[in-house]
């Protein structure tokens, strides 16, 4: 090891104290002042002829210093020049000897070559400079690291991000094995490994980290550049959840760094202040801007536009932020909607040229506004204009990959449009060589498997490939040659495998579900056209495996967590947050002002509270390996058929545009049908379901429905489970069934199949213990008061083991209900189908609201909820109903009776009297409400109280699995006591 490396200011024993000095000032930045002692110690000549060459290379080096702070192309070059001859002089000298001085000018020289924009160079001088370091210190120094770091954003700036990458991925491990206390740089260049994994469409990663980066520089607030590093994270979380469509968390990311503004203008240099702020007000206008254009907040988004224009009034197009804040100003202003097509170009093309004539200059891309012009161009059909500007961005040598497919596919798409099938596989066959790990090798749109691809996980990747299917697909149905089919099927399959890496789980937001809705609508088709049952499953598994995550994720958190032996003190910290977003919820729900702040402020907090509370399960998934499996299990179709008995059947129901399709899952076979031809058969079933929900409607079935209603009564199976969403979920089947009660065929329900499936593996063999929760007592009535109520749970009483809780506060609700197997609730609710989190029970003298709910862990096997409206609210794509019974579905309850609408009082207590009676007879679930149903309509009542209002309003979901009744459930000591009493008997003979 050279010590001279070590010790940078001792060059041998021939130091002079100009020299000396000068190292001084050069370690302090004051490279003008070091010059003066730099000309001195040249005039000296006493010294050898090595350490002449010494003083001249370090005279070199700090001129050259001191024009590169200075700044700008021409003192760039200059300093460059200077540093060339430094390192002349460096050469001279014996190979091993001064070698920290010969690091100094070779850093020099990339960091300027990296100035001029000379990437290639610069790769060249550093990968040197990494060589004469690691001649003196072992690989985890620092000074090493720091080269490291340095590769890693030559490459990215190179457009090699997976190399780039593969650099700062050595020097993080590096430094969390040797430095561990100094995380500071590893996480420093989180920003730029970041923006790789970005480029590369790894957003996943991209992802990861910008949480673990969230919760380092939040942990470490006391660093003097904490505040700085969380105010760009949280500038690229809002980025990410902006790209991933969920734009309330996109908003409240970029309330936060607009709350440290202040603290950020503080850290700047006077001399910057000015020009600094406004780079930050450009870059946190234009992200509020695309989030409201998103949300169709156009009001916002003007409103933001206008602050915009105003920093541009102060603009010189010195700085390159001004002009790059110019140039997207241009771009957002293009999307405003009250534009014609005409205006949207022009400003499209003033962004396009700026950013052309800065290019030089500031390194502006105008790229991405012809990216934009170009879509601009086909949405509006111009084709030949459209191709024209293709054939422009195509022949960009620094376009990179990901957009090159991007281009290609729409043009693709264009030429599809025209009928000109061989260049659009042309088209497709080029995009496809964007995204192969090893382009130019064999491969075929029919076989292609996603281990061949490029890590692309955007929604463009997405778009391309479904691009390319539909032109398949459409292909094959005007020629029928089965290699145009094949193609189609596999990038659907492909597709789906996208989203898959796309998709965290949480509820579906608009560009997802859209994506979703897509890749569904090219499998159903390839599954129309060929009804192969292999095929069908596959389809099926495939679909069932991208929707309604979350329902079945929070069901098996609960379900699970009991399990899994967590400390209390990470259990604690889960509870605290809940009971936090409890507070919060409650505090919004109640008034609007709250202790000063706005409904918005206390909505933010809300959000930040979940997101945390997100991220600590998150680490709970990750931390415990049998669970963190377990939340990684894919839908198996085969496993789940074989959980059904030869009389049960699924039928899952798909909308796909205005066509009603339904697959039918036995346990032998999986079909899928067809329901409607041209008819407007969600409108039909909306209608329908209306009249049902009024006691004085005349109940007719819409001619559209017939299809629906023949499935159903020419049904061959007796057990039905019905998977439905948009408006059919609202729709009780059994009311289409002339002779249900006539016929042995019995109806449950669940929202998806993944979710049935873990409802059915809850054993509900267990003797009937049931608590009873109202809201009021007899002795209390109020206005809101329900006369038949108290019928109801004394009728319960009489018949099952059970516990009445009257006036019940939802804290003992909360605090007794692990006693119990069945929990029933006979109340009021609230829907809010603005917010549905602020949907309700009316306990006494309070609500528990759903998303308290949303954050319990409830152990019973049943809840049985008598109130109105318990199964409906707002459908949500993906996860369908967010309903009051959902919220016990979260907390882990595997089976719900709930009411699809303003249920009658008496109707209820007589129906639910007689469920539980069949109950305790041993019935299973779903046959003991349809016994209830059929006790009703027989009672002596009055013929119109047996409109459907009455009695089809109640339904079941989940687990459907018979109880053991106590009164049934220990007949065998009967026969225990046979033989006692024989013996009895004789002896007394």
């Amino acid at each position: 090891m050279c010590w001279c490396l070590m010790v940078p200011c001792l060059l041998l024993a021939q130091v002079s104290d100009n020299t000396h000095i000068a190292d001084s000032l050069d370690l302090e930045g004051e490279y003008d002042q070091s010059l003066k002692f730099r000309k001195l110690a040249l005039n000296e000549n006493t010294h050898s002829g090595d350490f002449m060459k010494v003083i001249r290379a370090k005279y070199y080096y700090t001129l050259s210093c001191s024009s590169e702070i200075v700044g700008g192309q021409d003192r760039h070059s200059s300093a460059l020049e200077n540093s060339l001859k430094a390192r002349d002089y460096c050469q001279q000298l014996p190979k091993e000897s001064h070698l920290y001085l010969k690091h100094l000018v070779q850093n020099r020289i990339y960091h300027q070559y990296g100035y001029l924009g000379k990437w290639d160079k610069a790769l060249v001088e550093a990968e040197k400079n990494l060589e004469i370091v690691l001649d003196t210190f072992p690989e985890h120094h620092q000074k090493v690291l720091y080269i490291i770091d340095d590769l890693g954003f030559i490459h990215t700036k190179m457009g090699d991000p997976e190399r780039a990458n593969a650099y700062y991925e050595r020097s993080n491990a590096l430094y969390k094995t040797h430095h561990p206390e100094n995380l500071f740089d590893v996480y420093a260049n989180y920003d730029r490994v970041v923006e790789n994994y970005k480029k590369l469409g790894l957003r996943r990663e991209e992802f990861r980290l910008l949480s673990d980066a969230e919760q380092y520089w939040e942990k470490v607030s006391t660093h003097e550049d904490a505040f700085s590093q969380r105010f760009v994270t949280y500038r690229k979380l809002a980025d990410w959840y902006s790209f991933y469509g969920d734009y309330k968390l996109a908003e409240n990311y970029l309330q936060k760094q607009e709350h440290l503004l202040d603290s950020m203008s503080l850290s700047h240099k006077k001399s910057e202040q000015k020009t600094l702020d406004r780079r930050d007000l450009w870059q946190l206008y234009a992200a509020y801007i695309d989030i409201y254009y998103q949300t169709n907040e156009q009001d916002k988004a003007k409103k933001y536009i206008g602050l915009s224009e105003n920093l541009l009034k102060e603009s010189t197009r010195y700085y390159m932020w001004d002009v790059e804040g110019e140039i997207n100003l241009y771009y957002l202003q293009s999307q405003l909607p009250e534009l014609s097509d005409a205006e949207r170009i022009t400003y499209l093309n003033k962004a396009i040229t700026l950013a052309t004539e800065s290019e030089a200059k500031f390194y502006t891309d105008p790229t991405p506004y012809q990216l934009a012009l170009f879509r601009l161009l086909a949405e509006q059909k111009r084709n030949t204009d459209a191709l024209k500007l293709s054939e422009v961005i195509l022949s960009k040598e620094n376009l990179s990959d990901h957009q090159k497919f991007q281009v290609l596919c729409e043009e693709g798409a264009i030429l599809s449009r025209q009928m000109r099938s061989e260049d659009a596989v042309r088209c497709f066959d080029e995009a496809m060589q964007c995204i192969l790990k090893t382009p130019n090798t064999d491969y075929s749109f029919s076989s292609l498997k996603p281990e061949q691809l490029k890590e692309f996980y955007t929604y463009e990747t997405l778009d391309g490939l479904l691009m390319m299917g539909t032109h398949f697909l459409k292909h094959y149905q005007k020629t029928s040659e089965e290699d145009d089919f094949k193609s189609a099927y596999n990038l659907f399959m492909l597709t789906s495998e996208l989203f898959n890496q796309i998709y965290i789980g949480d509820m579906y937001n608009s560009k997802l579900y859209k994506s979703y809705k897509d890749i569904e609508k090219g499998l159903i088709s390839c599954g129309m056209l060929k009804q192969e049952s292999t095929m069908l499953s596959d389809i099926l598994q495939t679909l069932e495996n991208n929707t309604s995550k979350l329902t079945w994720s929070k069901f098996v958190y609960s379900k699970s967590k009991q399990r899994l032996n967590i400390p209390d003190s990470i259990l604690y910290k889960e509870l605290e947050l809940k009971s936090l977003i409890n507070y919060y919820q409650n505090k919004l729900y109640t008034s609007k002002q709250e202790s000063g702040l706005s409904s918005d402020s206390l909505s933010h907090r809300i959000t930040d509270l979940k997101t945390q509370l997100r991220k600590q399960q998150q680490a709970i998934q990750q931390t415990y390996e049998p669970y963190y499996h377990r939340s990684q299990e894919t839908f198996d179709l085969e496993g789940f058929k074989k959980q059904l008995d030869t009389d049960q059947v699924a039928y899952k129901f798909v909308f796909v545009e205005s066509d009603l399709f339904v697959f039918q899952i036995s346990k032998t076979d999986c079909k899928l049908k067809r329901l409607n031809e041209d008819d407007d058969v969600a409108t039909s079933i909306s209608t329908y379901v209306n009249a049902l929900s009024k006691f004085d409607s005349e109940v007719v079935i819409p001619e559209a429905m017939k299809p629906l209603v023949d499935l159903m009564n020419e049904s061959q199976f007796d057990d039905i489970t019905i998977i439905a969403g948009q408006s059919l979920a609202m729709l009780p089947f059994e009311a289409l069934m002339d002779d249900y009660f006539e016929s042995d065929k019995v109806i449950s329900y669940s929202s998806s199949l993944k979710l049935y499936a873990e409802q059915l593996k809850v054993p509900s063999q267990k003797d009937l213990l049931v608590g009873i929760f109202t809201g009021q007592s007899e002795n209390q009535i109020s206005a809101n008061y329900l006369p038949a109520v108290m019928k109801e749970v004394s009728a319960i009483g009489d018949i099952v083991p059970s516990q009445l809780f009257q006036n019940a506060t939802k804290h003992e609700f909360i605090e007794k209900s692990p006693e119990f197997n069945i929990l029933h609730l006979a109340m009021h609710s609230g829907i809010d189908l603005e917010n549905p989190e602020f949907s309700h029970l009316d306990f006494s003298g309070e609500r528990l609201l759903v998303g308290e709910l949303y954050n319990e862990t409830l152990n019973a096997d049943l809840a049985v909820l008598s109130a109105c409206d318990t199964g409906f609210g707002m459908i949500y794509n993906g996860e369908g109903v967010q309903s009051v019974s959902k919220a016990f579905t979260y907390a882990g309850v595997p089976s719900t009776v709930m009411s699809l609408w303003k249920v009658d009082d008496k109707a209820t207590a007589s129906i639910m009297a007689s469920f539980y009676k069949h109950l305790d007879n041993g019935a299973p679930k779903h046959r003991a409400l349809k016994l209830a149903k059929r006790d009703y309509l027989n009672s002596e009542i009055d013929e119109a109280l047996k409109h459907p209002y009455y009695w089809s309003g109640f339904v079941i979901s989940g687990n459907v699995d018979a109880f053991k009744s106590s009164a049934n459930g220990y007949w065998w000591l009967l026969l225990l006591l046979v033989p006692v009493i024989g013996f009895v008997v004789y002896r007394r003979l």
